[in-house]
């Protein structure tokens, strides 16, 4: 069987496949295929490795590839795919169940016994898919509890502990694990139902005032399609960027964020520009250092991981730090949210490429159109 059971899984496993065939091309004896014996042969390039005198970036390699391996073998297993969010690999088993394999990898290896150390990651990784472990449990928790409390409400995308809600809410469950960790499922029920209780409800309509809302606001990129999925009560605050690009804009707060409604803007007494320069400050204070990411010769990626990296196409001073960069003439593009693709104008088909595949892959896309950077913000290019 050798590797050619990777094959099988490029549609599921993702970024995960051609970091695993590095993997097992790079190893001697190679790997005698999936499953149980495919487990044997990853427990023992662990032992091994553990004894090798190597160096960080040795080590780095190691955890990527073994780490690749392990979700692949999960996934052949466990039924299951490779999900990515700001940078972040992660394996989704069953309906709620995400696994870390890297994580399992680099404890593994600190492990006095790796070998018996990942024998026990791989016991986790069953009871995520089957819906027992410590992610899935707590997420079928909340999801029963939103049954009941807010059927109007579904979940529309998950990664680990983070909920993306049809209603535009996201929740971070990350307080709930921790009660479900230490408490009996009747104090995860009542925990869950506290944090429901503070969704935006169709008869109800929270609305927070601008005092408390002045620092919590940040923009967001949404497309034209995400708005008219809406229900009509919701009526979120929008105004068009270019294209089938569009503003909103969030609150965010420890636990969860939501969307502003366009009536929650007109109450707050000032003017809807006053609202979005406020946005941009915040989300400009939050960006004061840029990470790049090169890509290729000529484009890279904006790459903060804190969901924000799209919207940041609206920095103000976005022109001017590109220009410090290359004095080229700029073009952008927003695919998703955890996204903004930089490139130089004479690289503008393998940024639109790049865009529209991102688009495509994306859970809540935005959109594959193009803007050039300019003093004055972006300005969408015709398609």
């Amino acid at each position: 069987m050798g590797g050619d059971w990777l094959d099988a899984l490029e549609s599921v496993g993702g970024r995960l496949v051609p970091a695993a065939r590095v993997f097992v091309d790079s190893e001697r004896p190679p790997p005698p295929g999936a499953g149980p014996s495919g487990v044997r042969w990853l427990a023992a390039q662990l032992e091994d490795f553990v004894d090798r005198d190597t160096d960080d970036a040795e080590d780095d390699r190691f955890v990527e590839g073994a780490g690749s391996l392990l979700g692949l073998l999960l996934i052949q297993h466990l039924g299951g795919q490779a999900r990515e969010r700001e940078g972040c690999h992660r394996v989704q088993l069953g309906r709620f169940g995400w696994f870390d394999p890297f994580g399992a990898i680099q404890e593994a290896l600190d492990a006095e016994d790796p070998r018996i150390c990942l024998s026990e990651y791989l016991a986790v990784a069953e009871r995520e898919a089957n819906g027992r472990g410590p992610v899935s449990r707590v997420v079928r928790a909340f999801a029963d509890t939103l049954q009941h409390e807010r059927p109007d409400i579904d979940i529309e995308s998950q990664f680990e502990l983070t909920l993306d809600l049809n209603n535009g809410a996201s929740v971070d469950l990350a307080r709930l694990e921790r009660v479900a960790r230490d408490q009996d499922d009747d104090a995860t029920t009542e925990a869950a139902r506290r944090i429901i209780s503070m969704l935006p409800g169709a008869d109800t309509q929270e609305a927070t005032p601008w005092h408390q809302a002045a620092s919590r606001l940040l923009p967001r990129l949404v497309s034209r399609q995400f708005l008219d999925a809406l229900p009509g009560e919701q009526a979120l605050y929008a105004e068009c960027v270019g294209g089938d690009v569009h503003l909103a804009l969030q609150l965010r707060y420890a636990e969860r964020a939501r969307y502003v409604r366009t009536a929650e803007v007109d109450g707050w007494a000032l003017e809807r520009s006053a609202a979005r320069h406020q946005a941009i400050e915040n989300l400009r204070s939050r960006s004061r250092k840029l990470r790049l990411e090169r890509i290729s010769e000529g484009v890279m990626r904006v790459r903060q991981g804190d969901g924000l990296d799209g919207a940041r196409l609206l920095l103000p001073d976005l022109a001017a730090r590109l220009a410090r960069l290359a004095d080229e003439t700029w073009i952008a593009a927003a695919p998703h949210r955890d996204v903004l693709l930089l490139g130089y104008e004479s690289f503008v088909h393998e940024l639109a490429k790049r865009a529209e595949d991102a688009a495509q892959r994306a859970p809540h896309p935005i959109s594959a159109s193009l803007f050039a950077v300019t003093q004055h913000g972006p300005r969408p290019l015709p398609r």
